[in-house]
């Protein structure tokens, strides 16, 4: 009887395109946290304008009375302004440079903690907006 042979694996070595496609999501991958930070600017100059509209409003003939809801909205727009701020803050991170696995942990934890900061953020302004907006109509 003959003892059975291991099969090999053959592989095809990945053409230019494919090599394309792997480069492609591992820059998408490393460009998250500054796609985060651009997310957390824009949110904090809509947090700006649209504050500046209510403060307008508010200066206008139209008194808003100034409600423990009206008090909650500009709490959770600022909440959500320092929010965003957060989420462009140069924390510092900690890894080992020579450890690739450790640079890999250290962007997943970046990515994670921005991630749910701006979440965050967008939360608590679009709150705020909706009570505003409920209060001004």
């Amino acid at each position: 009887m003959r003892v059975a042979e291991k099969e090999l694996l053959h592989s095809r070595r990945t053409d230019r395109e494919d090599e394309a496609w792997i480069a492609y999501i591992h820059d998408e991958i490393r460009a998250t946290p500054d796609r985060l930070e651009d997310a957390a600017k824009f949110i904090a100059t809509m947090i700006g304008i649209s504050l500046t509209i209510f403060l307008a409003i508010a200066k206008s003939g139209d008194k808003i009375e100034i409600t423990g809801s009206v008090k909650a909205a500009l709490l959770a727009w600022l909440l959500s302004l320092l929010l965003s701020f957060l989420v462009v803050f140069p924390f510092r991170y900690r890894c080992l440079s020579s450890s690739a696995q450790s640079i890999r942990q250290m962007h997943r934890r970046i990515v994670r903690l921005k991630w749910w900061l701006l979440l965050l953020s967008v939360v608590f302004f679009l709150g705020a907006l909706s009570i505003l907006i409920f209060k001004l109509l």
